[in-house]
């Protein structure tokens, strides 16, 4: 797969990604954000632990690499396409 439609995948898939989180924390319309924080993290942690990362560093990294730009709805994830690889790489 080429660099543009690994990116296309990824893409795809956070996006899944987010809509399912957003459907299931709607489900539970009393969390409050900190509870969401909490949620959120605790995936963190996981995808740190499965990657064998500190969680430091890889908060460093994303924060570093990825970010996000205020939009007229709120925020949106500046997506990190130069990490991404694909096998023409």
């Amino acid at each position: 797969m080429n660099k543009e439609e690994r990116i296309k995948q990824v893409a795809e898939t956070a996006q899944k990604a987010i809509d399912t989180f957003s459907d299931t924390a709607n489900e539970l319309p009393e969390l409050k954000a900190t509870e969401v924080l909490i949620i959120l993290y605790g995936i963190f942690i996981d995808v740190a632990n499965n990657l064998e990362l500190d969680p430091d560093s890889l908060y460093l990294s994303m924060k570093e690499s990825i970010g996000y730009t205020k939009t007229a709805d709120g925020y949106a994830l500046n997506f990190p396409s130069d990490l991404i690889q694909g096998d023409d790489e």
